[in-house]
C-alpha cells in the first residue's frame, strides 16, 4: 500500500509541476519562471491597490480622533503672554481675553554709579557683608586688594552673592559711554510678600555702603490681570491659571487685551488630511483608468458615490474634486478649518456615523485591502486563466489557487 501511494504521489507531482511553478511567483522585476506568463502589470496593479488602500485606511483612522488629540492653544501676543494646558486637554478650546495691568517682579536694588576704572577708596583686605531674606541672614566676604578698581570690588561682591545661592542674583552693569559701573541685585522670587524682601548690610568694612548695594530701586510687586472683562486678579507669580484648564505666563503689561484661541499649528491633522487625499487619489486613479475591468470601475464608482454626498461639507474644510474625480486641497481653507475646529468636527463626527464620510470611506478602503480580488478581474492577469482562480498575498509573493474541484493531490499542492 505504501509503495502504491508513493507511486501515485510521484506521478501527481509530475503532473502538477507546471501548476506549482505558475501558482507562486515573485513581484515584477524578478526573473522567476511564471511571472511574465501570469501578467506583471496585473501584479503591479493589485499591489498598488493594497498599498493605497492601507494608506487611506490609516489616514482615516487618524482623522477619526488621534490626529486631533493634541489640541493646541495660542496667544495673540506671545511677547505679552504665552499659554498652555495645565491639566487634561479639554474637549474644546476656550476663547479668552486677558488684560494684563502689570506683571509680578521681585525686589531690585541698584547701587551707586561709580567710575569703573577709578581706584576703589573703601577699606582694603577682608570685607564682610550680610544678606538677609525671608528671615535668614547669610554672611559673605570679599578680599579687597590695594590695586582694585571700583568695578573690581563690585564684581567680587556680585560673584560672592551668586556663589552663595541665597535667592538673589547680582550683576555689574557698565555704561560704556560714561564709563560708570553699578552693582545690581535682584530677588529670584516675585511678588510683594514681606518674605521676599532682602537687605544688604556691612558686617566689617564698608563695601556694601560704598557700592550702594542696599539701595532699593524697585520693590517687589504682584501681577495684576483680568479675564474676559472680569474683576482684577493678583498673583505673586507670573504663571497663572486662567480657568478652563488654561495656564498662562505673563511677560509684560499690555495696552490691548491678549486673546487666547485655538492654535494655528494643527500640523498633525493637516498632514493626515494630505495623506488621505494622496492615498485616495492613488486608489481612485488606479481603479478608474482600468476602463475594461468592471470590478475596477465598480471601485471607482463606489468612491465617487461615497464622496459626492459630502461635496459641500468637504469644500468647507478645503477639500474639492477636479474634473477627473480626484481630490484637491485648498490650503487656505484647510488652515482656517484646522484653526476653527471645523476640520476636527467633520472627520470625528462622521467617523461615529454608519453612513458618515469617514466611516464609509474607511470601510471601503479596508475592504479593498482585505478582499482585493473583489475589485480586480482575472482578465488583467493574462489569457487562459478564466475566472476559476483567486489570490492571496504573502509578503512579496502572490499565490494563485484554482477554484475547481481537484484530487487530494491538488488540495495538498
Amino acid at each position: 500500500m505504501l509503495n502504491m501511494f508513493n507511486t501515485l504521489y510521484q506521478g501527481n507531482m509530475s503532473l502538477h509541476s507546471n501548476k506549482l511553478n505558475r501558482n507562486f511567483f515573485p513581484l515584477p522585476g524578478n526573473n522567476a519562471q511564471g511571472a511574465g506568463a501570469i501578467g506583471a502589470d496585473g501584479v503591479k496593479y493589485v499591489n498598488s491597490l493594497k498599498s493605497s488602500s492601507k494608506d487611506l485606511t490609516s489616514a482615516l483612522k487618524q482623522l477619526s480622533g488621534p490626529a486631533f488629540s493634541n489640541r493646541t492653544i495660542t496667544s495673540s501676543d506671545k511677547d505679552a503672554m504665552t499659554v498652555s494646558y495645565s491639566g487634561k486637554t479639554p474637549s474644546s478650546v476656550p476663547q479668552m481675553s486677558v488684560k494684563i495691568e502689570q506683571i509680578a517682579s521681585g525686589q531690585q536694588n541698584e547701587g551707586n554709579r561709580l567710575n569703573a576704572k577709578d581706584a576703589y577708596e573703601g577699606a582694603k583686605g577682608i570685607n564682610k557683608f550680610a544678606i538677609e531674606t525671608g528671615g535668614k541672614k547669610t554672611e559673605l566676604s570679599i578680599n579687597v586688594a590695594s590695586t582694585d578698581t571700583n568695578k573690581d570690588v563690585q564684581q567680587k561682591m556680585a560673584d560672592a552673592i551668586n556663589k552663595a545661592g541665597v535667592g538673589v542674583k547680582a550683576t555689574v552693569a557698565t555704561d560704556d559711554k560714561s564709563g560708570a559701573s553699578m552693582l545690581k541685585i535682584e530677588s529670584e522670587v516675585t511678588g510683594s510678600s514681606p518674605k521676599n524682601i532682602f537687605t544688604v548690610k556691612d558686617v566689617t568694612g564698608n563695601a556694601a555702603a560704598l557700592t550702594g548695594a542696599n539701595d532699593v530701586a524697585k520693590a517687589g510687586q504682584d501681577a495684576k490681570y483680568s479675564v474676559n472683562g472680569g474683576p482684577t486678579r493678583t498673583s505673586q507669580s507670573n504663571t497663572v491659571n486662567l480657568g478652563s484648564g488654561v495656564s498662562a505666563t505673563l511677560k509684560k503689561a499690555s495696552d490691548e487685551p491678549v486673546t487666547v484661541s485655538r492654535g494655528k499649528d494643527a500640523e498633525i491633522a493637516k498632514a493626515q488630511v494630505e495623506k488621505m487625499v494622496k492615498s485616495y487619489n492613488s486608489l481612485f486613479s488606479e481603479s478608474a483608468q482600468r476602463v475594461n475591468d468592471p470590478k475596477s470601475q465598480n471601485l471607482a464608482s463606489r468612491m465617487v458615490n461615497t464622496s459626492k454626498v459630502y461635496t459641500s461639507s468637504l469644500s468647507n474644510i478645503g477639500i474639492g474634486f477636479d474634473n477627473s474625480g480626484k481630490m484637491t486641497i485648498d490650503s487656505k481653507k484647510l488652515d482656517q478649518a484646522a484653526e476653527s475646529g471645523q476640520l476636527e468636527k467633520f472627520f470625528t463626527e462622521n467617523s461615529g456615523k454608519n453612513y458618515g464620510f469617514t466611516n464609509q470611506l474607511a470601510r471601503l478602503s479596508d475592504n479593498v485591502t482585505k478582499n482585493t480580488s473583489n475589485f480586480v478581474s482575472s482578465s488583467l492577469f493574462g489569457s487562459g486563466l478564466g475566472e476559476n482562480f483567486s489570490y492571496s498575498s504573502f509578503g512579496d509573493l502572490i499565490q494563485y489557487n484554482y477554484l475547481s474541484t481537484g484530487s487530494i493531490f491538488d488540495f495538498m499542492l
